[in-house]
C-alpha cells in the first residue's frame, strides 16, 4: 500500500517535467534570493505568488499545443 502511494507520488512529478522544472527552478531561484539578502523578502515572495502560476500557466499551454499537433 505505501508503495502504490509513492508510486504515485513520484508520477505526478514524472509525469510533466516541464512543471516540475519550472517549479524547482523558481523555488530556487526565490530561495536563493531570500537566503543570501540579494533581495527582500517581499519581492522572493512575489517571485513565488508570479512564478509558480506563470509555471503552470507555460505548462498547461504547451501541453494543450501538443495535444492539438497530436489531433491532427
Amino acid at each position: 500500500m505505501i508503495g502504490a502511494i509513492v508510486r504515485q507520488l513520484i508520477g505526478l512529478f514524472v509525469d510533466d517535467e516541464f512543471l516540475a522544472a519550472a517549479i524547482l527552478a523558481v523555488v530556487a531561484l526565490a530561495s536563493m534570493l531570500a537566503l543570501t539578502g540579494a533581495a527582500p523578502a517581499w519581492f522572493a515572495g512575489l517571485l513565488l505568488t508570479l512564478g509558480l502560476p506563470a509555471s503552470l500557466a507555460a505548462s498547461v499551454l504547451a501541453r494543450a499545443r501538443r495535444g492539438q499537433s497530436d489531433d491532427s
